[in-house]
């Protein structure tokens, strides 16, 4: 089958499902495929597409294209018939996960409120991986708590407007906001056996993805590649992240690991079908001209 050939491709480019969240479950793997995406990282979400592993596995028959990679949902999100405690909803994904074929799931760091997640993580999670084939991938989460983050964008006419749109708060730098995500800090991901790397939430805190990579390299199993002014997941050109040198470091080091386009339709025309093509597939490109894949 061309799934398992392409299960087996080293450094796969997947397209994550949160990259075009405002299609149908069916549409994103339509464009992913005829992009030339090797496969697709799926977002579990509020639509009920996305927790029905016999539609997904009909998906990737349908288009030849497999999902390696779960994501665990966002703690806003509640996906329908799950549990609102995290460890619940992890080990749904897991379950999800070894339904549709997926080797890793993503799983986000605690919102700073839920302090027994935060135990869980800190104390249970090496234990738990164990006990589970499916490998759990921390992701480094925004940082907001150093000088920087979106200070740089605070006074960029081009922004008040989108700014004034969202509320009096986006005026405020978010280093001066409280900490959401209390384990971002890379000295604080130390304790993680296992890695997903966020470019987008590195820019967050000044942090060079070079840098990052360097300190985590043996344990990245999967990389979140987008770019960073002040707004979060921009396409790979846009931003003051040089993603075309971290992916040439990546290549020469030898990472054998995926990478994955996590954009957010927000900010591109993804109403406009040709130019939401034009553009996945211009990024494709760039990820894999710059990792060696061309």
């Amino acid at each position: 089958m061309i799934s398992e050939t392409k299960e087996q491709i080293s450094n796969p480019v997947l397209l994550s499902s949160g990259s075009l969240r405002n299609y149908g479950l069916n549409r994103v793997f339509e464009t992913a495929a005829g992009c030339g995406y090797d496969g697709v990282e799926l977002i579990v979400d509020e639509h009920t597409d996305s927790v029905h592993a016999d539609y997904i596995r009909k998906l990737i028959e349908r288009y030849s294209l497999p999902v390696p990679v779960v994501h665990a949902p966002f703690n806003f999100l509640d996906p329908p018939g799950w549990e609102k405690d995290e460890l619940s909803r992890l080990v749904r994904s897991l379950r999800l996960a070894e339904e549709v074929g997926a080797r890793s799931v993503v799983l986000h760091t605690p919102f700073y409120t839920d302090r027994a997640f935060r135990r869980w993580l800190e104390e249970d999670l090496a234990g738990f991986q164990k006990k589970n084939t499916v490998t759990i991938l921390v992701e480094n989460m925004p940082c907001y708590r150093k000088v920087g983050g979106r200070l740089g964008k605070l006074f960029s006419l081009s922004d008040l407007a989108e700014r004034d749109r969202r509320g009096f708060w986006k005026l405020v730098p978010n280093f001066l906001l409280p900490p959401c995500f209390p384990l971002s800090a890379l000295g604080e991901m130390d304790q993680f056996p296992n890695i997903i790397l966020d470019t987008t939430h590195l820019g967050t805190a000044g942090i060079d993805p070079i840098a990052a990579f360097e300190r985590f390299r043996d344990r990245i199993g999967h990389i979140h590649l987008s770019n960073y002014d002040g707004r979060e997941h921009l396409e790979l050109q846009t931003g003051i992240l040089d993603l075309a040198a971290f992916l040439h470091h990546t290549a020469r080091s030898g990472y054998r690991g995926g990478y994955c386009l996590e954009i957010m339709p927000e900010y591109f025309d993804s109403h406009d079908s040709v130019h939401t093509i034009r553009l996945l597939s211009e990024n494709l490109a760039f990820i894999r001209r710059h990792s060696g894949r061309e």
